[in-house]
């Protein structure tokens, strides 16, 4: 029983499927998904942990120079799988969870209408540069929300569509820039922004507050922003152990 890939053999596969899966009866469900593990220079990895490769990832315990190219997934059967080597991919859990949230970027992002794409490019643009700038005001506040989110107050692809920001702060003692500082440095972004097709600012047009202050409605009636250097970097994440 082999594995073929378009082109030359991988020097490795990452196990994606869940566990639950993986050790479930084989007569019932006898297959894993699998990703092949590929080259990056050091350049390409400091992209990947800045969050600007969507389709790649790092495994923690991969030989160096090898990353992780989920969107380029396999499904190959148990047999196959019990007859290759094992090496555990993750020891730490928090990097564990970051290869988690790499493949749910990567599977799960949203696709927001062009004109709405088109009308945010100018504050997604301001955020990621910004980021990782100590000292900036953009980089202060953009390292003090967790997350940030966008609620239409009707179809995306709706005749008119008004649209709120959600900034979900991090706990106060992880911010960088008091509430105050971050509501004015959004808002002054926002207001400038040129809105193409159907779409226009709420009223109000943003809502600030820790995961505490939002009904749960606010959260699934609202679509994340990704926005790499805020909601995934690997590298500028605060080292805080979810699990």
């Amino acid at each position: 029983m082999e594995a073929y890939f378009d082109e030359e053999d991988p020097p490795g596969v990452v196990v994606v499927s869940q566990t639950c899966d993986i050790v479930s009866d084989p007569a019932r469900n006898p297959w894993v998904v699998v990703c092949p593990l590929v080259k990056a220079d050091p350049a390409r990895v400091t992209e990947i942990e800045r969050g600007g490769v969507p389709r790649l990832a790092l495994v923690e315990n991969a030989p160096e120079g090898l990353v992780a190219e989920i969107a380029r997934s396999l499904t190959i059967s148990k047999d196959l799988l019990a007859s290759w080597q094992r090496n555990q991919g993750f020891t730490d859990p928090g990097k564990a969870v970051e290869f988690a949230r790499s493949l749910e970027r990567c599977f799960g992002r949203f696709a927001f209408p062009d004109d709405f794409n088109r009308s945010i490019s100018p504050l997604l643009k301001k955020l990621k540069d910004g980021y990782g700038k100590e000292k900036a005001e953009v980089g202060r506040v953009a390292r003090s929300v967790a997350e940030l989110r966008v609620r239409p107050s009707a179809a995306w692809d709706a005749g008119n569509v008004h649209v709120r920001f959600l900034l979900i702060l991090k706990p106060e003692d992880q911010r960088e820039a008091q509430i105050a500082e971050i509501s004015s440095a959004f808002e002054a972004i926002l207001s400038t922004l040129s809105w193409q097709g159907s779409f226009q600012l709420d009223e109000p047009f943003l809502h600030l507050g820790t995961y505490d202050d939002f009904l749960a409605r606010d959260y699934i009636e609202s679509v994340a922003l990704d926005i790499n250097a805020l909601s995934f970097a690997a590298r500028y994440q605060a080292a805080v152990n979810p699990l």
